[in-house]
């Protein structure tokens, strides 16, 4: 076992969690207990590396707006506003509709 392996679940391989405030860590996917004394005196670090997007993967951002409806922008005038619907409020009341100026991106809200 590697010195890496020790922060993972030997059963599951879910990340440990790091309260060693007891004397046995109890995986919280699949229940399974490891030992404080694996892990103590080992440092654990960890780095994000984000990636450049590249070139061939850009999206043209008019075609990622969503579809045009015919509401006026009430910030610039023009005609036709890209919407998106979520559910942001209970399961027995209407969707939220998000709508996004092409022109201006000048973005409102309506709940219907």
């Amino acid at each position: 076992m590697t010195d890496a392996d020790k922060y993972f679940c030997v059963r599951c391989d879910a990340i440990l969690p790091l309260d060693i405030s007891g004397a046995v860590l109890s995986c919280r996917q699949c229940r399974m207990k490891h030992s404080v004394l694996d892990m103590l005196g080992k440092e654990l670090k960890s780095v994000v590396v984000f990636n450049e997007r590249c070139k061939e993967e850009e999206v043209d951002e008019a075609e990622n707006m969503g579809p045009l409806t015919d509401r006026k922008c009430p910030n610039c005038d023009h005609e036709g506003m890209t919407y998106t619907t979520r559910q942001l409020r209970g399961a027995d009341e209407g969707q939220t509709v998000f709508y996004l100026c092409p022109r201006c991106k000048f973005q409102d809200n309506e709940n219907s």
